[in-house]
């Protein structure tokens, strides 16, 4: 076996950095807000494969129709929307935190599996009465956003 095989092997097992692995396409996600493991996808290759599957950067974090990310449905249910269909809110230009730093793949750190993702979903309101001498307060708070996490790196899918 030459060099560059086995030092593939190695980067893609993770045997340089720990615990942590190259995260490919079809990789599982899980949104500290949702009911269900989601996708992440790649509309299109970086070039740089795993056991040719292509390698994700910190930012393939794109969602919507055709993206990285579902927009409808992509982590099941919503615990913030009370049950209503997961649409996650990405912001534009959003990245995944934690990329490796050292390994760029286009000029953007490779995405490894400790990387986490925020989602900015609004929950739906909730009414709180507080009764205050001489007067009643109405609070209507709202919780907000998820953490994506990367629960299955994809080389083994």
């Amino acid at each position: 076996m030459s060099f560059l095989p086995m030092l593939i092997r190695a980067l893609s097992e993770g045997a340089f950095g720990g615990e942590e692995t190259y995260v490919v396409r079809g990789a599982t996600l899980q949104c500290s807000q949702g009911t269900d493991p989601g996708v992440l996808n790649a509309t299109y290759s970086h070039g740089v494969y795993i056991k040719d599957k292509p390698v994700l950067t910190v930012e393939d974090a794109v969602c919507g129709a055709n993206a990285n990310i579902s927009e409808k449905h992509a982590f099941g249910l919503c615990k913030l929307k009370q049950g209503l269909p997961c649409e996650p809110q990405i912001e534009p230009g959003a990245k995944w935190t934690g990329g490796k730093e050292d390994v760029l793949i286009e000029g953007a750190p490779a995405l490894l599996s400790n990387c986490t993702l925020t989602c900015n979903c609004q929950g739906l309101p909730g009414v709180r009465m507080s009764v205050v001498p001489g007067s009643i307060i109405v609070e209507l708070p709202s919780e907000s956003g998820g953490v994506i996490s990367i629960i299955d790196d994809g080389q083994d899918a």
